[in-house]
């Protein structure tokens, strides 16, 4: 991925490091700490889970049908 996503991606997850400081009486916790005590995983493993379920969406791992995507007409 290219330097410009990967700055991006550590400018997003210093807010949500900061944000999840905030939250009263995790903000001792470590990070990787306060996403599991509030249930959430870093942008990082949100972006590639959404790769891997697209991936299997087009592979049609899932029986979805390619239709069901009308913005992704142009795989057809």
């Amino acid at each position: 991925m290219g330097s410009h996503y990967n700055k991006d991606i550590k400018l997003i997850e210093g807010v949500q490091q900061r944000a999840t400081k905030r939250v009263q009486g995790i903000g001792h916790l470590r990070y990787d700490e306060r996403l599991e005590y509030l249930e959430l995983t870093s942008l990082d493993r949100r972006i590639k889970g959404g790769l891997i379920e697209t991936y299997k969406i087009l592979n049609e791992v899932y029986s979805i049908p390619r239709n069901t995507f009308s913005s992704l007409s142009w795989l057809d």
